[in-house]
């Protein structure tokens, strides 16, 4: 079990909008068994460019905010799926999807851990 929270049903999650809220929730209730664990808003990618002379506390904020954030990380035991949760799904979300999981194997890369 890879994430940091039980999968289950919350009010609340990090950086989803109280529409996107309700869907993953109705999805959590419909499939409470589909994933053992959870990270919001994962961060993924490098982030922007930074001087090298700038203050630490600096470029680590300016990373943070630059960095590309999955909505939902779920996992079974350590294999993750990538879970973008849109109200209404277009063509853009499988963009956003195909790009978090190219963001991710490098991660998994450096890491040694399993690809998605």
């Amino acid at each position: 079990m890879e994430g940091r929270l039980i999968y289950g049903k919350r009010e609340l999650y990090p950086h989803m909008r109280p529409e996107e809220t309700d869907t993953w929730n109705r999805f959590v209730v419909k499939f409470p068994d589909r994933f053992d664990t959870v990270d919001y808003d994962f961060r993924v990618g490098l982030g922007a460019p930074v001087a090298e002379n700038e203050e630490d506390n600096y470029r680590r904020m300016i990373k943070m905010l630059s960095q590309k954030r999955i909505d939902a990380l779920a996992w079974n035991d350590d294999l993750p799926t990538i879970i973008e949760v849109k109200v209404r799904t277009g063509l853009s979300a499988l963009g956003q999807v195909l790009g978090y999981k190219i963001l991710l194997e490098s991660i998994f890369q450096n890491s040694g851990k399993q690809k998605c």
